[in-house]
């Protein structure tokens, strides 16, 4: 074929319809096989949709070859032309079942009327069939071309208004208008928008008669903002009962895709009142032609190919099908419209656009094939379907595999939850992880035997998976040669090095082990040893690094273990510090200051007699001073003891925050439990300070961070004076808050000797504090202690916004 006739208007219109009807048929059958394959097959719906876009795909299947094939009277063009009124017929009441359920979801009186409107339409659909079946002599393809083009019925001269020939087409056009638009355009639905478009006019109306000025100041008095014509408009035609919070699958679907549908439905309105339009005005100009007696098409137009502005109204009909494809589309792979079930709807709309560019460029190809080598186009369409269902099946593989992949690494990106950090049993956490380890190894990794060691942290643990024993020990504790990765390495912060290769014999037979290091900011932390496959094949790039992470993941889980023991470590030692200390404290009372007080007792007793004796009797063994000065040294040592002992046994923290809040606690207990314990406090928070902090702060955070404080000013009077008791101290307490950006901090400070240069016997072990920045760090907070020799401590407790919430 030359260039020029390739460029003739006529020749030129039907390729493009071709084209276009080419990739109609792609679209829709690769849609077909994405909901089949990906959707809930057991949902009716599914099926149903299914079932609707096979027969597009099939309509335009058939139309392709109608449109490649010339005119003429031959048996196989009118099968085919009879074989497109199924589809033709099917369709436009699948469409319209398909909105008429997604429609019930969300409007109870849909599923009243549901029943009512399928079966009215389903007969009138079953009409049209019979009525095409019955006269099918008469509607042939080539009897409709030329009634379309030139107006004329062929060989059915005595038609009248009311025969077959004219009520058929009329029929078809009404009865794919209203399954287009059924769902839609509603009675009420109209009436509604009709009313809120009156009103809104109205009100516009009024406005502008009152004038602009007193219009803005009734709208700023009012304080409320006029809605937009489109939202006036778009809140009367949807109409929803329910707020799209509430919304669940699949009616959130479909209340997403809503937009694009309805654009799908205006189009296939817009393109049935065209060729409404254009069969009424041929059918008109048919019975203008009859009365004037001119029926016979003249003879210098012979209808061999069909005439240039058929092909022009197919290319607009076809084009606007395209479009409605885009749209049905975009709905069932972002939305899962059909599908019945949740997907990767952002990969899928990856795959999407990827077919349409497929498609796209296989009906270019296709078309220029037929033009130019002649190509039949029957086989050239079935190879592309068979295609097409190809690609179908590898996407689905795809998204598949995708899922399996998941489901695979679901124990390694499961959260640390709290039982977890509450899990102190070491055999139970190596059990654990011992099966997480099998796991990577048979259903992730799927090799015939692995070896993890562990080289860091306080537990050494050496993980197995059908390890052979005959294999050579010295390979798991030394660290091969490890080679540089190719391009990886350099990406990668860490510094992790390839695999190495090691040789290791079983049964006799060598076999290749490779060797994965694991490092992390302390450098080497682990090994990982992996046999060979069980399906003997290479490991790839991507199988290395999910082995590392996943290897990662294992010692992160065992850190968490190590970091949760030593909490509890820390939590069972200040336990036995506080029965220890309780105990201590009865010991006192029992044997130091209850006999001094009874003592005091008895020589106030002894006092009492010798000033009641014999006033002639002046001598006496013991002078009355002397047992007052030592019943008065016996009583205040008995007092400092005590006090002594209030000041290290304080009040419990939730009853002073519940009754005066956390800062306010914090300043009672300063005034109150520490009165004599330091010289100078300074109390640097204002009460604007105070409250916010009592606002951003939750009950349980503001219980650790008034532990916290309450150890480190028991600290500061206990050691910062060392052992100078007449040291003079001074502590200042400040804090800040935030309540735009709500963060925390406290500061607890005193100018002491400083931890470093305390004496042995006034300095504690720093366990109580160490438990707090524990406790503070679960909670995502920090606690920090600076000190120099000299200078005094100073604690910084902080908590950022994240803490708070």
């Amino acid at each position: 074929m030359s260039l020029l006739t390739f460029l003739e208007p006529t020749h030129l219109f039907q390729t493009i319809v071709l084209a276009l009807s080419i990739f109609n048929l792609v679209t829709f059958l690769w849609l077909a096989f994405t909901v089949w394959l990906n959707g809930n097959r057991q949902a009716w719906i599914a099926r149903l949709g299914v079932v609707g876009l096979g027969f597009s795909a099939f309509f335009f299947f058939v139309h392709a070859l109608l449109i490649a094939s010339p005119l003429s009277y031959t048996i196989s063009q009118d099968f085919l032309w009879r074989l497109l009124w199924l589809p033709a017929i099917c369709v436009p009441y699948i469409w319209f079942a398909i909105g008429l359920h997604y429609a019930a979801l969300i409007n109870q009186n849909w599923r009243r009327r549901r029943p009512a409107l399928l079966v009215s339409s389903g007969i009138l659909g079953c009409l049209l069939l019979v009525l095409l079946i019955l006269y099918r002599s008469t509607f042939t393809f080539v009897g409709t071309v030329r009634l379309l083009a030139y107006s004329d019925l062929y060989e059915d001269t005595h038609a009248g208004l009311f025969s077959p020939t004219v009520l058929v087409p009329v029929l078809f056009l009404c009865y794919v208008t209203f399954c287009a638009i059924g769902p839609w355009f509603t009675p009420g639905r109209v009436k509604r928008v009709v009313s809120a478009l009156g009103g809104f006019i109205g009100r516009r109306v009024k406005q502008y008669m009152q004038g602009p000025e007193k219009a803005a100041g009734s709208e700023i008095g009012g304080d409320k903002k006029i809605p937009g014509l489109g939202q006036v408009l778009a809140a009367a035609f949807w109409d929803d009962p329910t707020d799209v919070e509430l919304l669940q699958e699949p009616v959130l679907s479909w209340h997403l895709a809503r937009p694009g549908l309805f654009l799908a439905a205006l189009l296939m309105v817009g393109l049935t009142t065209i060729l409404g339009i254009v069969g009424i005005w041929s059918i008109v100009d048919w019975f203008e032609y009859r009365q004037h007696g001119a029926h016979t098409l003249p003879a210098s137009l012979p209808l061999e190919t069909i005439p240039l502005h058929l092909l022009v109204l197919d290319t607009i009909a076809a084009g606007a099908v395209a479009l409605i494809i885009l749209l049905v589309g975009y709905s069932i792979v972002r939305h899962g419209v059909l599908i019945e079930r949740p997907l990767a709807r952002r990969g899928f709309f990856g795959q999407w656009r990827g077919i349409v560019i497929v498609a796209t460029t296989v009906a270019i190809f296709i078309v220029l094939l037929v033009d130019f080598t002649h190509s039949t186009l029957g086989s050239l369409l079935l190879i592309t379907s068979l295609a097409t269902g190809a690609y179908a099946l590898f996407t689905w593989s795809s998204y598949t595999a995708h899922d399996r992949y998941i489901a695979l690494l679901g124990p390694f990106i499961r959260s640390t939850n709290l039982r977890h950090w509450l899990n102190t049993d070491l055999q139970r956490t190596e059990q654990g992880l011992e099966d997480l380890f099998f796991h990577l190894c048979q259903d992730v990794l799927a090799v015939k035997f692995a070896r993890m060691t562990v080289m860091a942290g306080s537990v050494r643990r050496i993980f197995s998976y059908r390890w052979p024993p005959e294999a050579k020990e010295q390979f798991m504790y030394t660290v091969p040669a490890f080679a540089r990765g190719n391009g990886i390495d350099e990406m990668s912060d860490r510094g992790n090095r390839a695999p190495a290769r090691v040789s290791i014999n079983i049964d006799g037979q060598p076999m290749i082990c490779w060797v994965l290091p694991i490092y992390d900011e302390l450098g080497l932390v682990a090994m990982l040893y992996l046999g060979p496959r069980q399906d003997g094949g290479a490991f790839t790039d991507e199988d290395m690094d999910l082995a590392h992470a996943c290897g990662q993941r294992i010692l992160d889980t065992l850190g968490d273990h190590e970091a949760m023991q030593a909490v509890a470590a820390l939590l069972r030692r200040r336990i036995v510090d506080v029965k220890l200390l309780g105990a201590q404290h009865r010991r006192i009372l029992h044997d130091d200051i209850l006999p001094q007080m009874h003592l005091a007792l008895l020589r106030l007793e002894t006092l009492r007699a010798i000033l009641g004796a014999d006033k002639q009797t002046k001598e006496s063994t013991t002078p009355p001073e002397e047992v007052l000065n030592d019943v008065v040294e016996r009583i205040s040592d008995a007092h400092r003891r005590l006090a002594s002992m209030m000041r290290a046994t304080a009040p419990s923290a939730p009853h002073r925050l519940e009754r005066e809040g956390m800062m306010s606690a914090i300043h009672t207990m300063l005034e109150q439990d520490f009165q004599l314990a330091f010289d100078e406090v300074e109390w640097r928070v204002s009460e604007e300070t105070a409250n916010c902090i009592d606002e951003v702060t939750p009950p349980a955070i503001a219980e650790l961070i008034f532990a916290a404080v309450q150890e480190a000013l028991r600290n500061a009077a206990r050691h910062a004076r060392g052992s100078d008791v007449h040291r003079r101290l001074r502590l200042t307490l400040k804090a800040s808050c935030d309540r735009i950006d709500p963060h925390l901090e406290v500061i607890v400070a005193d100018d002491g000797v400083g931890i470093i240069s305390a004496s042995s016997s006034t300095s504690g072990t720093g366990g109580g504090l160490l438990t707090h920045s524990a406790l503070l760090a679960i909670a995502g907070g920090s606690l920090t202690i600076k000190s120099a020799p000299g200078e005094g401590v100073t604690v910084r407790i902080f908590l950022p916004a994240e803490s708070l919430r």
